[in-house]
């Protein structure tokens, strides 16, 4: 990213930041609906330095890397046979697509109807929003694999492994980062929509608990936080993203 972007985005959050300062400090805001980001700080600040939250923050992590690491492969190669097998992509994906298109938050009564309140409802759960962002991105990417460079491959007697890795690789790589960027984000918003719902810890039940008992600045300083650590991922992805676009067109 160019500095000057940089530098423009930078302006922009101290801006936010002084205009919201500045908005309580002369009463333009409800300290108690939108305590000053000083204020939200300090509370964060307490927040890192206390073992519960730190123990809160450390069962959600724990939740989304399962999820992930387990809903991820499995989509991949679900993904991947829909793309090779058009009979299958064509039966499959509007299904994909409807469970996409609703809300999946309506299920979670149901899974913990199923599954309780325990590890496996809410891994189950963060495993679904992971499963199907991630097989319709991986269905895609194999569709973007040049059919005419696959057939040529062969008639020069190139075997499968290396088809797919001079071929089916490179094509795939950048549409399969996206997939996964958008999978843990899915992931993360899946797991804390479940603590929320029905959860004895993780940083879902606290913010529902903090919202509730009207913490306004732990709830504050928590979704900060979290969504620091959200845009970090995202942006983290989106470098290795882009670093893989430029391993594709180096081996195109």
């Amino acid at each position: 990213m160019k500095p000057s972007v940089l530098a423009a985005q930078a302006a922009f959050v101290l801006f936010v930041i002084g205009a919201w300062e500045y908005g309580d400090a002369v009463g333009l805001f409800d300290p108690k609906i939108l305590p000053p980001p000083s204020q939200v700080a300090v509370a964060l600040k307490g927040l890192l330095q206390s073992a519960s939250f730190l123990g809160d923050a450390a069962d959600t992590i724990v939740r989304v890397i399962a999820a992930f690491l387990i809903g991820a492969p499995i989509a991949l190669a679900t993904g991947f046979v829909m793309g090779e097998n058009l009979d299958v992509g064509r039966s499959l994906s509007p299904i994909f697509n409807l469970v996409l298109a609703v809300p999946q938050s309506i299920f979670l009564p149901i899974f913990v109807l199923v599954f309780g309140l325990g590890f496996t409802e809410k891994l189950i759960f963060g495993i679904t929003h992971v499963f199907f962002v991630v097989a319709i991105n991986a269905a895609a990417a194999v569709r973007e694999v040049p059919h005419g460079q696959v057939l040529l491959a062969r008639s020069f007697g190139a075997g499968r492994f290396k088809i797919y890795r001079s071929i089916y690789m490179p094509a795939m790589a950048p549409q399969v980062m996206t997939g996964l960027r958008l999978g843990i984000i899915f992931d993360i918003i899946g797991i804390l929509l479940a603590e929320m719902y029905a959860s004895r810890s993780g940083l879902g039940v606290l913010l529902l608990r903090w919202g509730e008992s009207y913490a306004v600045d732990k709830l504050m300083a928590a979704t900060v936080l979290i969504s620091l650590v959200t845009i970090l991922i995202n942006e983290l992805m989106r470098v290795f993203e882009h670093r893989i676009g430029r391993w594709r067109q180096a081996m195109a």
